[in-house]
C-alpha cells in the first residue's frame, strides 16, 4: 500500500510542477490556481464516485497521470501553434471564435451580468452552457490577473482525463481491475480522446456528461436517478442542443430499465401504462426532431464534402457522396469511424496531429473486432446484459445520425460504450484468436488503403 501511495505522491508532485509551468507560460497566477482547483475537484469526484479503496486508488492514478500527459500535450501544441489566441489555432477554427467571444463577455462587471447576457444572446444560442462556464472562468481569472487560452484549455484537459476515470469505472464493473486499468491506458493513448484534449471545444464536456449518463444507467439509483438524468439532459442541451435532444433517448432508456427491473415489483405492475407513456414521449420527440432532420437533409452535402476534404478523403469522399440517399448516410457513418483516412494523411502538414492519426488506425481495429463478433462468430457476454445492449444501440444511432457531418469530435461522446463492447468481444476469445483478429484488421485496413490509392 505504501508503494502505491508513493506512486500517487510522485504524481501529485509532477502535477504541481506542471501547474507551475502552466502558470508561467500563461504569465498568470489564475492559471496556476485553476489548475490546482481542477486537480482537487477531480480527486473529490473520484472519491465520491468509486467507493471501493482499490478502484478509487486506481481511478486517482489514472486521472493524475493523464491530466499530466494531456496537459503537457496541450501546453506544447499551444506554445507551437497559438501565438495569438484571437487569430491562431491548433485545430478547429471554432476555437478562435469561442475564445474571442468568451474573453469579451468575461470582462463584464459581474457573474449576474454574464448570466443575463447569455440568457438573451442569439449568437451563442447553441453553446450557451459552454459559453457561460468559460466566461465565468474568464471573469474569475480577470479578478485575479487576466484570462488566457491556457487557463481555458485546462478545463478541456480536466474533462479529457476525467472521461478516462468514467471509462475505467465502466470497464471494471465487467472485467478484472488490472485488465480494466490496462485497457483504459490503451484508450487514453490511442483513442481520439488524446487529440481533442488539446483543443478548445465543447465536445469533451459533452463526453463527460454522456459518460455520467452511462454510469447512471448501469448503476441505477431508483426514482432519484430520473431526476439526475433529467438534469444531465438539461446540461447537455445547453452545451449543444442536438446532443441534448438525443440524450432524451438515454433518459427514456433509464426509465424503461427502471420500471421493468424485477427488484421493483410495484413498478412492474404499472409498467404497461408507463411504457405507453414512454412511447408517446418518443413519438413526440420524432415530431420535434422532424424540422431538425429537414435542416440536416438540406445541408448534409455541404457538411459531408467539407468534413471529408478536411480529413483527407478527396475523391473517395466524393464517391461516397454519390451513393443513394440513406445508403450514403450509412456508408458515411461507417466510414467516419476511420477518419482521417488514410491514417497518415493529416501528418503531412501537421506532425502534432499524430494522436489523431493513431486513433484512426486503432479505431478501425476496435470496430473490426466488434463487427466480427457480431456477424461472423457471435460471442460477446456483454450483449447478455440488457443495459449494454441498449447503450450500444444508442451509440450506433448517434454515429449514424451524425453522418451529415463526418467529424469524430461530434460522436466521440459515445466511444467509451463502443470501447467497452470491444473489450467484451476481445476478451471472450483465446489469445491466439485475439492476435489473428488484430492482424486481420490491419490487413483489411491495408487493403482499404490500396483501394483508396487506386481510386485516387
Amino acid at each position: 500500500m505504501k508503494y502505491r501511495n508513493g506512486h500517487i505522491n510522485i504524481l501529485y508532485l509532477l502535477n504541481f510542477i506542471f501547474a507551475c509551468i502552466a502558470g508561467l507560460c500563461a504569465e498568470s497566477l489564475a492559471a496556476f490556481l485553476f489548475n490546482i482547483l481542477l486537480l482537487a475537484i477531480g480527486q473529490l469526484s473520484i472519491m465520491s464516485m468509486l467507493k471501493e479503496a482499490e478502484r478509487r486508488q486506481a481511478g486517482i492514478k489514472i486521472f493524475l497521470s493523464f491530466f499530466l500527459v494531456y496537459g503537457v500535450f496541450m501546453l506544447v501544441t499551444n506554445t507551437l501553434y497559438v501565438q495569438d489566441p484571437f487569430k491562431d489555432t491548433f485545430y478547429a477554427k471554432d476555437s478562435v471564435t469561442f475564445y474571442t467571444y468568451i474573453d469579451r463577455v468575461a470582462s463584464m462587471r459581474s457573474i449576474g451580468d454574464i448570466t443575463n447576457f447569455y440568457s438573451n444572446d442569439f449568437f451563442s444560442s447553441d453553446w450557451k452552457g459552454f459559453a457561460w462556464l468559460s466566461s465565468v472562468l474568464g471573469f474569475a481569472a480577470k479578478s485575479i490577473d487576466h484570462n488566457s487560452i491556457i487557463l481555458q484549455k485546462l478545463q478541456i484537459v480536466f474533462c479529457s482525463a476525467f472521461i478516462l476515470v468514467i471509462l475505467f469505472s465502466m470497464l471494471s464493473t465487467n472485467l478484472r481491475q488490472d485488465i480494466s486499468v490496462n485497457l483504459t491506458i490503451i484508450y487514453a493513448f490511442f483513442s481520439y480522446n488524446f487529440f481533442f484534449s488539446a483543443i478548445y471545444l465543447r465536445d469533451v464536456h459533452i463526453g463527460v456528461a454522456f459518460g455520467l449518463y452511462f454510469l447512471l444507467i448501469l448503476n441505477r439509483k431508483g426514482a432519484w436517478g430520473i431526476l439526475a438524468a433529467m438534469l444531465l439532459t438539461i446540461i447537455i442541451y445547453f452545451i449543444r442542443p442536438e446532443h441534448g435532444l438525443f440524450s432524451i433517448s438515454l433518459l427514456l432508456t433509464y426509465i424503461y430499465l427502471f420500471v421493468t427491473d424485477e427488484r421493483y415489483p410495484t413498478l412492474n405492475k404499472l409498467k404497461i401504462p408507463i411504457l405507453l407513456l414512454l412511447g408517446l414521449c418518443a413519438l413526440t420527440q420524432v415530431v420535434l426532431l422532424q424540422e431538425g432532420f429537414n435542416t440536416i437533409q438540406s445541408t448534409s452535402e455541404n457538411y459531408l464534402d467539407s468534413s471529408m476534404t478536411n480529413a483527407g478523403l478527396g475523391s473517395f469522399g466524393s464517391m461516397l457522396l454519390r451513393l443513394p440517399f440513406g445508403v450514403r448516410h450509412l456508408a458515411v457513418g461507417l466510414f467516419s469511424q476511420t477518419l482521417p483516412f488514410p491514417f497518415y494523411a493529416v501528418l503531412e502538414d501537421q506532425p502534432f496531429y499524430f494522436p489523431w492519426s493513431l486513433a484512426a488506425l486503432f479505431w478501425f481495429i476496435v470496430w473490426g473486432v466488434i463487427i466480427y463478433s457480431l456477424f461472423f462468430k457471435p460471442r460477446n457476454p456483454l450483449f447478455l446484459v440488457r443495459e449494454w445492449r441498449f447503450l450500444f444501440l444508442i451509440a450506433v444511432l448517434l454515429i449514424l445520425g451524425a453522418s451529415s457531418n463526418a467529424d469524430t469530435r461530434r460522436i466521440m461522446a459515445v466511444y467509451p460504450v463502443v470501447y467497452v463492447i470491444f473489450a467484451g468481444a476481445f476478451f471472450s476469445r483465446t489469445t491466439g484468436e485475439r492476435k489473428r483478429l488484430v492482424i486481420g484488421c490491419l490487413l483489411g485496413y491495408s487493403a482499404l488503403i490500396l483501394t483508396y490509392s487506386l481510386i485516387k
